[in-house]
């Protein structure tokens, strides 16, 4: 492992000071689950790693009548275990709940993981692609069986590996970001907009290498929800195809919802189509058929990752009908 500083952060400020410092020579440590990773692999070789985990006051789950905050140092189990996240926002504990294994649910956190990077094998296996430097991306022509979009994507053609961030796009969240030129709060769907430049790194999310997540916030709305998630090793691996689900539901009639895949695009994948085909109508098998097609009908798969498109819409028709029952 290469050699480099070490520093913990004891405030939101002495964090954001020592990253300004460095710019992009430095990377944040929150569970350090992908980073650390990163590291041993020579994906990254930062000059200085910055620990979050030593700040205080960025762990906690406040539960409102308007909205749901959680600190970005809360981890996956305690989100997963939270009684008031199960009753009014199930499908983040659901989500959290099937990340990886038990050890690493209580070291991740909600902020390392709708930040984490790609897990692409080439890019594991030192290829030359467009996040090491190269010009191409393998997964093009390449085994793209398990990492690979079917939505497309820019420059890089690897998924969005987390579960969380597919559930907080279905529960319309919103990620509080700090930085010395102040807070600002954006869309979790701008956040995470898929494969982008931000200063010299091609990243799937739009954090500048001075800033770090501290909260992330959910509005409260009366909904019924579920993610639904198929991996080869079940809960220990990566999502092929998952799908969230948050709806409000009246006498049987689907008053308003969100509709969002992970697994399948490069970044968390609503498709306002599919939730159109179904607002204000009452969900019946040949609808949810219906919907899951609309909802993948944009789908472009590569090379060896054409069976994502028939278990997406499968996984798609099963979170629906779950709900409907």
């Amino acid at each position: 492992m290469i050699n480099f500083k070490h520093v913990d952060a004891s405030s939101t400020a002495h964090a954001l000071s020592v990253l300004s410092q460095y710019g992009e020579r430095a990377r944040v440590l929150a569970g350090g689950q992908d980073l650390l990773f990163r590291i041993k692999k020579y994906i990254v070789t930062p000059e200085c790693v910055v620990n979050v985990k030593t700040i205080p006051g960025l762990s906690y789950v406040h539960s409102e009548p308007q909205n749901l905050r959680i600190g970005a140092l809360t981890t996956l189990s305690q989100i997963a275990q939270s009684s008031e996240i199960q009753r009014s926002y199930g499908v983040l504990a659901q989500a959290a709940g099937v990340v990886a294994s038990p050890q690493i649910r209580n070291m991740g956190t909600l902020g390392g993981n709708i930040c984490q990077d790609v897990w692409c094998w080439y890019l594991q296996d030192g290829f030359s692609c467009w996040k090491s430097g190269g010009k191409f991306c393998d997964l093009a022509g390449g085994d793209s069986r398990f990492y690979g979009s079917i939505m497309g994507g820019h420059l890089c053609l690897s998924n969005h590996p987390s579960d969380t961030a597919v559930a907080l796009a279905a529960l319309d969240a919103q990620v509080r970001v700090a930085s010395p030129r102040g807070e600002h709060v954006t869309a979790i769907t701008d956040f995470l907009p898929g494969h982008t430049w931000v200063g010299g790194r091609l990243q799937s999310h739009t954090l500048r290498a001075d800033e770090i997540v501290t909260e992330i916030e959910v509005p409260f709305r009366p909904t019924h929800s579920t993610y639904v998630k198929f991996a080869v090793r079940k809960s220990w691996d990566f999502a092929i195809a998952s799908v969230a689900v948050s709806a409000v539901i009246h006498d049987g009639i689907w008053e308003d919802l969100r509709i969002v895949l992970g697994g399948v695009a490069t970044f968390p994948y609503r498709s306002q189509e599919a939730e159109e085909l179904l607002r204000k109508k009452t969900l019946s098998e040949a609808l949810a058929a219906a919907a899951a097609e609309t909802a993948l009908k944009q789908a472009k798969p590569l090379k060896m990752n054409s069976y994502k498109l028939d278990l997406s819409k499968t996984l798609v028709r099963r979170a629906l009908l779950s709900l409907a029952g």
